[in-house]
């Protein structure tokens, strides 16, 4: 019997979340964050799940500074805070003490603007993928997390 790669991963225990590609390319996933919904970037080659500055009090978030500096592809080194206990829930996965970094993400918002997408709230790590041993499904543009 042949099954297609949604039959095959929901027969696993994996749920299905949808993605929308925007006009920059990138793929945006909506999640909750401390009971606050949030829309975020997908991004497997970033480490860590990151929030906007911004949106601390939005979300909730009870921050500190982070022990190192951050660096991205986009700029050097920037002034990071980290926030541990926060309650991650996209569609039906859930993480109850999930880490997050908190930087300035005003030069991706405004990259996004350029392409006349919305702003994100944040970023979607390899952190958080690699622990719902996430499948990406471009083709049909869904992220599937082991629940």
């Amino acid at each position: 019997m042949i099954y297609t790669l949604s039959t095959l991963l929901r027969r696993k225990g994996y749920v299905r979340v949808p993605l929308k590609k925007v006009s920059s390319g990138h793929y945006i996933c909506k999640l909750v964050l401390n009971g606050i919904p949030g829309v975020f970037i997908v991004d497997s080659g970033a480490s860590h799940t990151c929030v906007a500055l911004d949106k601390e009090a939005h979300f909730s978030l009870n921050s500190t500074k982070a022990e190192k500096q951050a660096a991205s592809a986009s700029s050097a080194d920037m002034v990071t805070r980290q926030s541990a206990e926060n309650h991650l829930r996209i569609g039906n996965w859930e993480q109850t003490k999930q880490e997050l970094i908190l930087f300035d993400m005003t030069t991706v918002n405004e990259a996004l603007a350029q392409c006349n997408e919305e702003p994100v709230d944040g970023i979607l790590g390899a952190d958080v993928l690699h622990q719902a041993k996430a499948v990406l499904d471009y083709r049909r543009s869904g992220l599937y997390l082991l629940k």
